[in-house]
């Protein structure tokens, strides 16, 4: 139960992260028409435009570990004997469980030390500095995760829907 829960969660993280992309392009759209009719443009639709493409980055990236969507590159790995391009493989899904963890905590420090200080992202809108720390420790974390998934199913992670 609490596998299929987390993997709605990564699944629905995934399906908002393409909705704030739909939502992007559609308010790059209203922007550019409302600057060519002679109306005000959205003020705030640079700093909307970022945080989203962050929280789309963030949300979706677990979800392309999950399916191999990031790019890996094989050519000189493949040419190696198995057993060495399996070793190298789980050394590698450990390297990037290890380095994930590690940038997930700091952006989790760091998003406490900006909330207990009350900081402030000031743009063309305001919004809490934490929010952007915890968006980076999310997203880094459950790639962290999806990782060590993979490592502890001794599966190897081939990117090839990536390619």
């Amino acid at each position: 139960m609490l596998v299929r829960l987390y993997d709605r969660a990564i699944l629905g993280l995934a399906a908002t992260g393409a909705l704030s992309l739909f939502l992007i392009t559609l308010m790059i759209v209203v922007d550019v028409v409302l600057r060519n009719t002679g109306y005000h443009p959205l003020q705030s639709a640079s700093a909307l435009s970022e945080y989203a493409m962050l929280f789309s980055t963030m949300a979706a990236a677990p979800w392309l570990v999950r399916e191999g969507g990031h790019v890996a590159i094989t050519a000189f790995v493949a040419m190696m004997p198995p057993a060495l391009r399996f070793a190298i493989a789980m050394a590698t899904q450990a390297l990037a469980v290890g380095i994930l963890s590690l940038l997930s905590w700091r952006a989790a420090v760091i998003g406490v030390d900006k909330a207990a200080s009350h900081t402030m992202d000031m743009r063309a809108i305001t919004i809490p500095a934490w929010v952007l720390y915890a968006m980076l420790a999310v997203g880094l974390g459950l790639m962290a995760l999806e990782f060590l998934r993979l490592l502890l199913r001794r599966a190897v992670y081939s990117g090839s829907a990536g390619a």
